[in-house]
């Protein structure tokens, strides 16, 4: 058996995580700035008006939408990933 030489580069990602009431897994999200994304949920989580949110972000998942009562936590995560070059 040949081993396979990999080349690439390895580079951290930053995905959003996004707990939700009713949902065993949390949704998994990419954006250019998962920070800001990441502080303005922290802030509407503990608003008492509910609204609808909707993400556009990166990477699997195009577009979600998700009423902000149903959020009940958020956590950013820092991935590796080999980019081929």
């Amino acid at each position: 058996m040949s081993q396979q030489q990999i080349q690439g580069q390895i580079q951290i990602r930053t995905a959003l995580l996004v707990f939700c009431k009713d949902m065993t897994s949390p949704m998994v999200l990419y954006f250019d700035n998962a920070q800001k994304v990441y502080d303005d949920l922290k802030n509407l989580i503990n608003s008492t008006e509910v609204k609808m949110v909707e993400f556009e972000p990166l990477g699997p998942i195009k577009k979600a939408a998700v009423l902000s009562d149903r959020i009940i936590g958020v956590a950013l995560q820092e991935e590796q990933y080999l980019v081929q070059g």
